[in-house]
């Protein structure tokens, strides 16, 4: 009978908030902002391909005649004085100036006055040809030849593995799980306190409006809070599974109509793909070994276990949600509307703010011993523990997320009984600002 009290409870709960406009334009909104960023960044891309023509203004013509761009940056190099060029920019259509002082052998510096601001990767490359071309002419003044100074250079990859035991093969380290690792933790960060919070705002609600009042009388306050929780939890994996489904579909969407007005179909390559294509490119000039070549882009993102992933996210989501919605309920209880919350909110979100803090160290060091503490305390875990199992963690070391998955789950029992303590008590009372200790006191009623 009880557990038919509580299905009521959570369908109310789930019902009344999914068919709220807020949740339908937070549902399309979040999907269309971050589909839209997807978006942008590949049109800015795309962007930064247009073709550069830079006026060349070099003092010491024609040191720098036979200096040369690509197919989508000339350079046309002049023997004009600075003041002339900026002038001659301004009349023409060139899209920059590049300026080569007279001392750039001591200097190593110049100046590139643009009319729009180009791409930090068309900066790049113009540092890049500058930096060649003197490099070339600093092996003529030591009479070396270009082969001789290619043959000279010996670049240099350090690949990175795992021991695995003598006479074992060890595993080549892979730094994109830790980057889904991660990005998966600031998810819980946010999504266990967006609707944690949630939580609280509705009890207050229902508590100042009386209606705890009638609904208390056919439900035990127990089963009402639990209800409440588990409600707004199926909530929040509703829209994140939305949130996920529309960025994807929105995305591709944006993405193919930009690629399909810029290319034809046969010639659309998109950043993906010539990232993979660039570092195929390296690793073939390179000449590196047999391991080395298969260690592309697509192999990398083959051996993130997404399954695996996907499961720890939603445990440690779930339970992260469940024991710091059942604390913010007990708060929600003991107080009469949002201002008194302050109190209590702070000490009891500040572990998991600290969590969020410390990720992005975790994320450099996830062996350390702060990573290993935090990853257990069940305050932290939810959003600690993700990157150290992204990360991955070895077999004689699992008792540790063994004993952080089982302490998370003992914290949300213990949590679920003491706020049903304080939940029962301060539920109806009205009026008054509980301290501390009253509600310690609450706590053995």
């Amino acid at each position: 009978m009880g557990t038919n009290k509580i299905g009521l409870i959570i369908r109310r709960e789930y019902l009344t908030r999914v068919r709220k406009k807020s949740f339908i334009l937070m549902s399309l909104l979040g999907p269309l902002i971050m589909a839209g960023v997807l978006t942008f960044a590949l049109w800015t891309s795309l962007e930064e391909s247009e073709d550069q023509k830079v006026l060349v203004v070099d003092d010491n013509y024609p040191f720098f005649e036979n200096l040369d761009g690509s197919s989508k940056l000339t350079y046309n190099i002049m023997d004009v004085s600075l003041t002339q060029g900026e002038a001659l920019l301004e009349v023409s259509d060139y899209t920059a100036l590049l300026y080569l002082p007279k001392n750039i052998l001591q200097s190593k510096s110049g100046q590139l006055i643009f009319k729009k601001q180009p791409s930090i990767k068309v900066q790049r490359q113009i540092e890049q040809n500058i930096q060649q071309y003197l490099e070339l002419s600093k092996l003529k003044e030591f009479n070396i030849s270009e082969v001789d100074y290619r043959r000279l250079k010996a670049p240099f990859d350090l690949l990175t593995f795992q021991f695995k035991g003598a006479g074992a093969e060890a595993e080549e380290t892979n730094i994109l799980p830790a980057i889904v690792g991660l990005v998966f933790g600031i998810l819980i960060y946010f999504f266990i306190f967006m609707y944690s919070v949630q939580v609280m705002r509705g009890v207050i609600e229902e508590k100042t409006n009386r209606i705890i009042e009638v609904m208390i009388s056919s439900v035990k306050p127990f089963q009402l809070m639990m209800g409440k929780i588990i409600g707004v939890g199926a909530v929040g994996l509703t829209q994140f599974a939305l949130w996920i489904l529309l960025t994807i579909v929105l995305a591709v969407g944006g993405q193919f109509a930009i690629l399909a007005n810029k290319y034809d179909a046969s010639q659309v390559k998109t950043p993906m793909t010539e990232l993979v294509q660039q570092q195929v490119d390296q690793e073939q000039a390179l000449n590196l070994t047999q391991l080395s070549q298969k260690d592309n882009l697509f192999n990398k993102i083959r051996r993130v276990n997404f399954p695996v992933m996907i499961a720890v996210f939603l445990f440690y989501f779930l339970g992260g949600y469940l024991l710091y919605s059942a604390l913010m309920a007990a708060v929600g209880s003991a107080v009469d509307n949002d201002t008194d919350t302050q109190q209590f909110i702070f000490p009891i979100t500040f572990p998991l703010l600290l969590a969020y803090i410390l990720s992005f160290s975790v994320f450099e060091n996830p062996s350390s011993d702060m990573a290993v503490w935090l990853s257990i305390i069940p305050l932290t875990s939810p959003v600690i523990m993700m990157i150290r199992v992204a990360v991955g963690i070895e077999s004689a070391d699992m008792w540790q997320v063994y004993l952080s998955m089982a302490l998370l789950i003992g914290s949300f029992l213990g949590a679920v009984w003491m706020s049903g303590k304080i939940y029962r008590v301060g539920i109806l009372m009205y009026g008054k600002k509980p301290t501390l200790r009253e509600i310690l006191k609450w706590i053995n009623y």
